[in-house]
């Protein structure tokens, strides 16, 4: 199983290299998917919009230009080398070492160096309990060993920005482009070729997820902290200060529903809420209400996506 895994693995690295390849040099773009029939609606949609954006301009901020100018040198080098153009070949390789060099030189603890920043997101329009039959659903399907419909059901159980990020590892890429051009140098042409499709599967691709329920409950309790700092709210204020931390509580329920993170830690988050709503009941307001939950939520997600970082 795990030689199957390897295997799985390479050949996403490859497809990936091939892909950006034939696209030319590394750009960020975008992908947009919804897992059902249209998408979550709250109040804080333009909010949530601006806070991912930050997260993906981050991302694409560490792009390294020598790296991107490094798989482009390779792309020339691979057409060189089907082609049998020894000294264009040679001169390709020569011009990605160097890039991949300097990289090095500046930065030598880094292991791998980011070419490429694919943005795809997924919003889920269903509701917890719709969450949690589907869930039950496919485990029944599961126990009965019918692993492809549970499949299908769990494909769709997303709502989440996913920051897909593609590097060359530095030390051993390097290395195995120094190979790649012994072989041309003695003329080995198809091993060369090989070689550096061999090596293109090495690319590595770490996909970092941030939850959208957990991002909207933080925005919404933004909100709501707002309100409850206004003294002298009116009625209708005070109904929106409801809602908000309803749409929070739900907006947490469906993340839970969803499995991010450790279960542990939601007990919590709901616990806070209640304490909240404490606190602003009959018109009570103040300052720092929020302060703890909204930080929970952030650490929380911020620990789910360093952790996807790794993977």
């Amino acid at each position: 199983m795990k030689r199957l895994s390897s295997l799985h693995r390479a050949m996403v690295c490859l497809v990936t290299a091939l892909a950006l390849l034939l696209a030319g040099p590394a750009m960020a773009t975008e992908k947009t998917g919804n897992t059902a029939a249209g998408k979550a609606r709250t109040p804080v949609e333009k909010e949530v919009r601006s806070s991912s954006n930050r997260q993906v301009s981050k991302e694409r901020a560490a792009i390294i230009k020598e790296a991107v100018d490094a798989l482009a040198q390779t792309r020339k080098a691979l057409d060189a080398i089907e082609k049998k153009k020894k000294q264009q070949a040679l001169d390709a390789l020569a011009t990605v070492t160097g890039k991949l060099e300097i990289v090095l030189a500046r930065e030598p603890a880094l292991a791998n160096a980011p070419i490429d920043v694919r943005v795809e997101q997924y919003d889920l329009y269903a509701t917890v309990d719709a969450v949690n039959k589907a869930v039950n659903k496919a485990r029944d399907l599961l126990g009965d060993g019918r692993v492809q419909q549970a499949r299908m059901i769990l494909s769709g159980l997303a709502s989440e920005i996913d920051i897909v990020v593609t590097s060359i590892p530095l030390a051993s890429y390097t290395n195995g482009i120094k190979a790649v051009a012994r072989l041309v140098g003695n003329d080995k042409y198809q091993e060369a070729s090989d070689a550096l499709y061999g090596l293109l599967s090495t690319l590595v691709v770490t996909r970092n997820i941030i939850p959208l329920p957990i991002l909207r409950a933080e925005e919404l309790l933004k909100k709501a902290d707002k309100l409850a700092e206004t003294k002298g709210r009116s009625d209708k204020q005070n109904k929106e200060l409801a809602s908000l931390l309803d749409g929070a509580r739900d907006q947490i329920r469906m993340a839970e529903a969803l499995g991010y993170g450790d279960r542990k830690e939601y007990k919590d988050f709901y616990r806070q809420i209640k304490e909240i709503r404490k606190k602003t009941q009959g018109g009570r307001f103040g300052k720092g209400f929020f302060d703890k939950l909204k930080k929970s939520l952030h650490d929380f997600r911020e620990k789910i996506f360093n952790h996807t970082r790794k993977k």
